[in-house]
C-alpha cells in the first residue's frame, strides 16, 4: 500500500509538470500569433525614403519567401473626443497610415474590424463625405476616448517644418470613426489606431510615400534570416530591415525564462515524490535485515544487493513515471479537444492553449526517473552496511 501512494506522488508529479510545460507553450504559440497577426514579419526602412516604392513591393513580392508586402506611415499622435461639449477627452495612439487593398497580404486588418471594413471612406455616414476622413481605432482605445463608430475624433499630428530637433508644428484634422478594431492583444487595441496612407503622408508632411513596407513570409521563424538577407541585397545603410523575433526578443526571453524557472519549482514535487521511496526502501531495510542477513552469509555479495534495491527503486519510479506521462498527454489531449474556457474578456484567448512536445515529455521523465535513482542511493549504502553475524545474532 505504502509503495501504491509513493508511486502515484510520482504520477501526480510527472502529470502537473507535462501538462503545465504544454500550457505555457500553448500560451508562447498565442502570443506569437498574436503578434504575427497585427504587425509585420520583416519591415524594410529606408533613410532616404522610397523613390520608387511600387517597384520596390513588385520586387519584394517576387521573392519566393515573401508571400505578401504593403506600405505603411507610422507616427505617435494625439486623439481628442468631445463627448460631453467642453469637456474633451485625449488619449495618445500609435497612428498607422495603410492601404487596406494591401494591407490584408500583410495583416488580417478588414477581419478584426466592427463594422465589416469597407475601406476608410466616409459616405453613408451621418456628417461624412468626400471630404471627411475615415479612421478606424483599437476598441480599448475607443472606450478611453468615450468614442464610437460615427463619431468624430479630432487628430492632433505633429509636422516636420525645418531640419532641427525643434522644428515641429501641430496640424489638426477631424476624422470620423469608420471602425473598431479588436485585435486580441491589449497592448495594440488601446494604441494602435488606422487612416488611409496618402492622407497620412499628406497631413505629417511626410516626403515619401511611406515610411517602411511590412512583409508578410511563408515562414515566420525565417524572419531573422530573410531580413539579413534583404538588408544587403537592398542595399545597406539605405535600406536597413527588422522583424517581429528581434522586436520581441527580451519578451520570448521572458517566457523561455518563465518556463524554465517553472520547471525548477515543479521538480520540487519530483523531488518530495522521491522522499517516499527512500522511506519505502529504507523501510524494507529494516524489516527485512534477517532476510538480508541470511542472503549475505549464503555469498550474496553487497554489490547484488545494492543492485536489488536500485532495481526496485527503479521499477517504481518508471512505473510512476510512465503512467504519469500518459495521464499528462491524456489531459493535454482533452484541454485541446473540449477546451478549459478562460475569460475572454481578460486575457487575449477564450480556452486555455496547450502545445505539448516530445522533448518536454522526454525531459520531465529523464528528470524523474533520476531522481529516483538517486533516492535509491541511501537504503542501499543502508543495506551494504548491514554484518550478518550482528544481524542474526539476536535472531
Amino acid at each position: 500500500m505504502i509503495a501504491i501512494f509513493a508511486g502515484l506522488g510520482i504520477t501526480i508529479s510527472v502529470m502537473v509538470l507535462d501538462v503545465t510545460l504544454a500550457v505555457m507553450n500553448g500560451f508562447r504559440d498565442q502570443i506569437q500569433i498574436k503578434f504575427v497577426e497585427n504587425m509585420p514579419m520583416v519591415t524594410v526602412l529606408s533613410r532616404e525614403g522610397f523613390d520608387d516604392l511600387n517597384g520596390l513591393l513588385d520586387e519584394l513580392r517576387d521573392r519566393p519567401e515573401v508571400t505578401g508586402a504593403a506600405p505603411f506611415l507610422r507616427s505617435e499622435s494625439i486623439l481628442a473626443h468631445e463627448r460631453i461639449p467642453g469637456r474633451p477627452i485625449h488619449r495618445g495612439t500609435v497612428l498607422w497610415g495603410i492601404r487596406p487593398d494591401l494591407q490584408e497580404e500583410v495583416t488580417p486588418f478588414a477581419e478584426q474590424v466592427d463594422p465589416p471594413f469597407r475601406g476608410f471612406s466616409t459616405e453613408g455616414f451621418l456628417g461624412g463625405g468626400p471630404d471627411v476622413p475615415g479612421i478606424v481605432i483599437g476598441v480599448e482605445l475607443a472606450n478611453g476616448l468615450r468614442a464610437g463608430v460615427g463619431d468624430v475624433v479630432a487628430l492632433f499630428a505633429p509636422r516636420k517644418t525645418g531640419s532641427g530637433p525643434q522644428d515641429y508644428s501641430s496640424e489638426t484634422r477631424e476624422f470620423l470613426v469608420v471602425g473598431i478594431l479588436d485585435s486580441g492583444m491589449y497592448e495594440f487595441d488601446v494604441a494602435f489606431s488606422y487612416i488611409d496612407l496618402e492622407v497620412a503622408v499628406e497631413l505629417f508632411g511626410r516626403s515619401s510615400p511611406a515610411d517602411g513596407i511590412g512583409l508578410r513570409l511563408a515562414d515566420m521563424m525565417k524572419a531573422p534570416e530573410v531580413a539579413d538577407r534583404i538588408e544587403t541585397e537592398l542595399g545597406y545603410p539605405r535600406y536597413f530591415t527588422n522583424d517581429w523575433i528581434r522586436l520581441n526578443s527580451q519578451l520570448f526571453e521572458w517566457i523561455k525564462m518563465e518556463k524554465a524557472l517553472m520547471f525548477l519549482l515543479l521538480t520540487f514535487l519530483s523531488l518530495v515524490a522521491s522522499f517516499s521511496v527512500v522511506a519505502i526502501l529504507t523501510m524494507m531495510v529494516r524489516d527485512r535485515q534477517r532476510d538480508l542477513g541470511i542472503l549475505m552469509s549464503l555469498g550474496v555479495g553487497r554489490r547484488r544487493l545494492v543492485g536489488i534495491f536500485l532495481q526496485l527503486g527503479l521499477i517504481l519510479g518508471a512505473a510512476g513515471t510512465a503512467v504519469g506521462s500518459l495521464m499528462g498527454l491524456g489531459l493535454v489531449f482533452l484541454l485541446d479537444r473540449v477546451g478549459f474556457p478562460l475569460p475572454g474578456d481578460v486575457l487575449f484567448v477564450d480556452t486555455l492553449p496547450v502545445h505539448a512536445t516530445a522533448q518536454d515529455f522526454l525531459i520531465v521523465a529523464a528528470t524523474s526517473l533520476v531522481l529516483t535513482f538517486l533516492a535509491t542511493l541511501l537504503p542501499s549504502w543502508l543495506a551494504t552496511r548491514l554484518t550478518p553475524v550482528e544481524v542474526l545474532r539476536y535472531e
